[in-house]
């Protein structure tokens, strides 16, 4: 591969309309961080995402959502009432110029919306539609109403989260979800992947595509071992704190530090691991039998109380030191062990500073930069995700869009006046 390949351009040239709610704006970004033109198209009012917090400094108006800030980097916003007929000429220039159209939301309203974009792919047999549902275009469960976290629940993610059950397996809490926003996440990296296989093939066959992307399917194929064990198996996984769900019961891996932070760690069923153990057990002055021929022969007679040993002995030595410490400590002597961490103790972390994962964006309304998250691949000199203008101000691009689309003067003014923010 030449060099000067750089995957944060590989779309460059390539136009996106972004048409829909939040659920679409995840899918949208990562093709925009690969260099798409992506074209935002808003209501009069601004999209749902604008009205969703946090806010800055409280400010709950429509351009100050660090929620819209964070998903629609890269993009351009355009104001355009998309179901008004009077603005469907205008629609029919942009769709001539457009590689790809993402269309997102309730079934009813992209159904209503579909039928357009059909026929506009007539006259442009290249384009490639993506629509994202909750559940798809058909099926019985097409036209219910969900949430991010009422799909987490249907698609089966939020049973296989949560807390050991009792000795005798029963739960005392429930389930629980994973990060907000997480079907969203799913059902945009479905569509974003199918999107990259159409554009492959339309180099090959000249042929768009129409891709049906179902959130709620997207969800149920990121269940883990859920699925394949019951599949295979006839077994239930069991869900378990801070670790995978499984068939049984795995051994508890929290600790916490002399600085009372909660820490990974835990051992592998390897001889190493075990010698590693005693090394840093060494290091931080506690005494242990590991390795002498008493601890061999405990393990030959009863190994659950061998076991019991070894995980007091590592409790100990993850509470004598604070968790950096240990973390450090455990590292050099091959333990994959690590704090856990809150999202912003990331801030800092050298390793995300030294390979530039945050992009510092300017945002000249603040007069300064602020930090996103940028990137998570490299090819040693930029990286491969390319984040570098801020999300747009409503309607920001609406009068160069249109012009660049080939409407004369006259008809942007006329435009700009029926669908004036």
């Amino acid at each position: 591969m030449s060099r000067d390949y750089n995957l944060g351009s590989s779309l460059a040239g390539l136009k996106l309309l972004e048409i829909g709610d939040q659920s679409g704006e995840y899918g949208a970004m990562l093709l925009a961080g690969l260099g798409a033109e992506v074209i935002k198209i808003e209501p009069r009012d601004g999209a749902e995402s604008r009205r969703i917090g946090p806010f800055v400094s409280d400010d709950q108006s429509p351009e100050q959502s660090l929620f819209f800030w964070r998903y629609n980097l890269n993009k351009q916003s355009v104001v355009l009432d998309v179901d008004d007929q009077d603005t469907h000429s205008a629609l029919a220039a942009l769709a001539a110029r457009t590689d790809i159209v993402l269309l997102s939301g309730e079934v009813e309203v992209v159904e209503r919306r579909l039928d357009l974009w059909r026929r506009l792919a007539q006259e442009n047999p290249r384009l490639i539609i993506c629509t994202i549902t909750p559940f798809g275009l058909d099926g019985p469960w097409r036209a219910l109403k969900v949430t991010d976290l009422v799909q987490m629940a249907l698609g089966g993610i939020m049973a296989v989260c949560g807390y050991d059950p009792d000795d005798e397996g029963h739960y005392d809490t429930p389930p629980i979800a994973p990060a907000m926003w997480h079907s969203y996440h799913l059902g945009g990296e479905y569509a974003a992947v199918a999107i990259m296989a159409a554009l492959n093939f339309r180099e090959l066959s000249a042929e768009g595509q129409f891709i049906d992307v179902s959130i709620h399917e997207a969800v149920n194929t990121c269940t883990e071992v859920a699925i394949p064990t019951y599949v295979y198996t006839g077994e239930v996984v069991k869900r378990q704190t801070a670790r995978h769900a499984a068939t049984v019961i795995t051994h508890a891996r929290l600790s916490e530090s002399a600085d009372h932070v909660f820490m990974l760690a835990n051992l592998s069923p390897f001889e190493r691991e075990l010698r590693a153990l005693g090394e840093l057990a060494d290091q931080v002055g506690i005494q242990h039998v590991l390795g002498t021929p008493e601890f061999k022969q405990l393990e030959k007679e009863d190994r659950t109380a061998a076991a019991i040993y070894r995980n007091d002995l590592l409790m100990e030595v993850v509470g004598s030191r604070p968790a950096d410490e240990i973390f450090h400590r455990a590292q050099a002597v091959g333990l994959a062990w690590s704090p856990i961490r809150r999202p912003e103790d990331n801030l800092q972390d050298p390793h995300f500073v030294a390979r530039g994962s945050f992009a510092a964006i300017e945002h000249p309304e603040l007069g300064k930069e602020l930090r996103y998250p940028g990137t998570v691949a490299s090819d040693g000199e930029s990286p491969h995700f390319s984040f570098t203008r801020r999300a747009p101000r409503l309607g920001e691009h609406t009068e160069q869009v249109m012009i660049n689309a080939g409407l004369t003067p006259a008809e942007v003014s006329m435009l700009l006046q029926k669908n004036q923010v």
